[in-house]
């Protein structure tokens, strides 16, 4: 499949940019419809086209940004799936400078504010395509809520420029330890729950 993969994308980089193109025009010999429209889906996913219509796509500029993540967008916890297909795991990642990171009042995700405590423990990703850089800035606030902005942090390729999500304005919380790693713990969480609507309903 990947020497097909190569084929196909030898022959779309001939095209000329954001023009409309039908599939048909990719055409090679060896390969089949069927197996065609598969590579051109995929060539979508990896940011190499855009699939504007039934049968018919264009050639686009490359999309690629590195996003680190550190709370409820890692993998194997509650909003990763929003990484989708559009989204490379490149590994385990630790910032270079340091920051606060605190928890939401219920523990349901950490945020990340600008004070010098501690190197963060995350996650890097590769985007690559801008639409879903998009539909996290919205699902992230940014920038009303959070600044979506780049920091050096390293993995094991190396030290990388990378986005991630802070809440530049958010004052340092006076009654929380700052956290290096956001870990999946449902007993923690429910506990923290319980302490809040108690103090809620005492109030």
């Amino acid at each position: 499949m990947k020497h097909y993969i190569d084929k196909v994308e030898q022959k779309i980089h001939t095209f000329p940019l954001n023009t409309p193109m039908p599939f048909s025009e990719v055409k090679i010999e060896e390969i089949s419809t069927d197996t065609l429209r598969k590579i051109l889906h995929r060539l979508h996913d990896r940011g190499k086209i855009t699939i504007i219509s039934r049968g018919y796509f264009k050639r686009i500029e490359p999309f690629k940004e590195l996003l680190f993540v550190y709370g409820s967008l890692k993998k194997g916890f509650d909003n990763h799936n929003l990484l989708s297909k559009y989204a490379k795991r490149i590994g385990k990642s630790i910032t270079i400078g340091k920051f606060g990171m605190f928890e939401d009042s219920f523990g349901n995700y950490p945020y990340l504010v600008p004070a010098p405590k501690m190197r963060i423990h995350g996650e890097l990703y590769l985007i690559e395509r801008k639409e879903l850089l998009d539909k996290l800035d919205q699902f992230e606030g940014a920038p009303e809520y959070y600044e979506r902005k780049k920091i050096l942090v390293k993995s094991h390729r190396g030290t990388h420029r990378a986005f991630v999500y802070i809440q530049p304005h958010t004052a340092v919380p006076k009654n929380q330890k700052p956290l290096r790693e956001w870990k999946t713990d449902t007993d923690y969480k429910v506990k923290q729950l319980d302490h809040y609507l108690e103090n809620a309903i005492g109030a």
